[in-house]
């Protein structure tokens, strides 16, 4: 029994080293594989970190190009709004200031008209009132010389 543990144990032996070398490689592998991982892991994170650094500039470049544009057009509006405001203030006033003459020139009109018809409406009554009178004159003295004399003859008969 002893030379067949010494069997087994010649037969495990090299079955032993063939394991302990392939853990080993497997290990070894595994760390290689590692430490590739962790130095490309490493670079990329630096050429990340670069490109963030890049793409940063790049992004504050670009927000601050924005914000500038921004504070043109928002600028440009203003400008926009108090020259429309302007134009139209000018506008305001100038038809405003048409309105007061074309208002002021109507009541000039009005009163002409008015001074006009009052002395048109005036000499029609004085026209109208000594034609009047030049009519009714004569037939009011022709009334009055009948009633006399019909008062007259009225008398004489008891």
């Amino acid at each position: 029994m002893n030379n067949e543990r010494n069997l087994e144990k010649e037969k495990e032996k090299p079955r032993d080293k063939t394991l302990s070398k392939g853990w080993n490689d497997l290990f070894s592998g595994l760390k290689d594989g590692f430490e590739k991982f962790k130095s490309n892991l490493e670079e990329q994170s630096k050429k990340s970190v670069e490109n963030w650094d890049k793409a940063k500039g790049k992004v504050d470049k670009f927000l601050n190009k924005m914000k500038d544009n921004w504070d043109e057009q928002v600028k440009s509006w203003n400008e926009n709004m108090a020259k429309i405001h302007q134009q139209n203030k000018e506008q305001w006033d100038a038809n405003a200031q048409k309105v007061k003459e074309d208002f002021e020139k109507w009541q000039t009109g009005v009163r002409e008209d008015w001074k006009d018809g009052v002395k048109s409406w005036n000499r029609g009554i004085i026209k109208g009132a000594w034609m009047f009178m030049v009519i009714m004159i004569p037939i009011l003295i022709v009334l009055f010389v009948i009633a006399y004399i019909f008062t007259m003859i009225m008398k004489t008969i008891p």
